[in-house]
């Protein structure tokens, strides 16, 4: 079987790259186990807004802009309801918070994301907010799996195979590589943090944070609002809710453990008025990447090789405009922002592999 491009790995990344490849009409089998993605764990929320901090994430523009209009053709495509338009509503803990975030909301580049009215706990007294909500627009939330699925099922079907790519029984040749029966012009990895197994990849600083993250059920809360508290709760339908994340660098298991359990459940009782009810506990690890920017390029040995990574917690804002930009520096020879051309890692990490 011959194709063009060879996609490894299928989580939003992977499928934002098969799109690329769909819509300009160039073949392609995707290899994928699927249940090893992050995005299936994902809470899938659209937010160019860091809510720690006051400050928009880095070209939050240019990604929500791209972003925006992918997922409601992708929805269209699909045929199954996989975005929802959903405000943001972040706690604000102190008068301190509350200033910060009328300042914020003040500047022309920021005002376009945050409404500067305040909006009152009596309008979500099922949410402890003492010093009101500030109120993110232009947020959204993308159901991953319902959209990896349907994808899958309905656009991909005889380009998808689910196993687990063994790289010893691939053949990268200068012209082409050879998976098995398939022979591809090039291959991209999109793998997430599995990545640091790859060997022609794994000398990429990708540090990896695993998160624990609960589904709950809590009948009597709206479902309309994403709340961001000290952990974000957020509704995926039915009465069911996303609870996360944590955050831990050293454990690179992806074992849930007590001390994320009561740790997300003691954080959730500090604004969460309601019972609730614990449906399921998950955990993964986000792909995060020494100097928190993306890893976009070619390998600096193989001129085949490529690789979209890297989008730790921002995967579902940022992979459609990074597939974009991958699509146009592998077919058209366009060149990659500084900022995520893993060329800036070459010279301190890169040392070449053996033939």
């Amino acid at each position: 079987m011959k194709v063009d491009t060879l996609i490894v790995g299928f989580g939003i990344s992977g499928l934002n790259y098969a799109e690329q490849l769909r819509q300009h009409n160039k073949s392609f089998i995707v290899i994928s186990p699927l249940h090893e993605s992050a995005s299936l764990l994902a809470a899938g929320i659209i937010n160019p807004f860091v809510l720690k901090r006051f400050n928009p994430v880095w070209k939050s523009e240019a990604f929500l802009n791209f972003a925006l209009p992918t997922y409601k053709n992708l929805e269209n495509l699909v045929g199954e309801k996989v975005f929802h338009n959903l405000p943001i509503y972040r706690i604000l803990n102190n008068i301190h918070e509350q200033n910060e975030w009328r300042v914020a909301a003040s500047k022309p580049q920021l005002e376009k994301y945050l409404k500067a009215q305040l909006i009152s706990p009596e309008r979500q007294s099922q949410i402890r907010a003492p010093f009101n909500f500030g109120q993110v627009i232009q947020s959204a939330r993308v159901d991953n799996k319902r959209l990896l699925k349907h994808y899958i099922k309905k656009i991909i079907p005889d380009q998808f195979l689910v196993e687990k790519l063994d790289y010893k029984l691939l053949v990268v040749q200068k012209k082409f590589l050879q998976y098995k029966n398939i022979k591809a012009k090039k291959i991209v990895f999109c793998e997430g943090f599995h990545s640091h197994k790859n060997p022609y990849f794994k000398y990429l600083p990708l540090i990896g944070s695993k998160g624990e993250i609960l589904t709950i059920r809590c009948e009597s809360l709206t479902e309309k609002i994403i709340f961001k508290g000290p952990i974000f709760l957020s509704p995926i339908g039915g009465h069911k809710f996303w609870v996360g994340a944590t955050f831990d660098r050293e454990d690179k298991t992806t074992n849930t453990t007590q001390k994320g359990k009561e740790w997300l459940c003691s954080k959730l009782n500090q604004f969460l008025k309601l019972p609730f009810q614990i449906l399921d506990h998950n955990a993964q690890i986000r792909a995060t990447v020494i100097d928190r920017r993306p890893l976009l390029g070619q390998h600096p040995q193989y001129d085949n090789l490529f690789i979209l990574n890297g989008v730790g917690t921002r995967g579902v804002l940022m992979s459609p405009l990074l597939s974009y930009w991958l699509f146009d520096f592998i077919e058209n020879k366009t060149k990659l922002s500084t900022e995520v051309d893993i060329k800036r890692f070459e010279n301190k990490y890169f040392r070449k592999l053996k033939n």
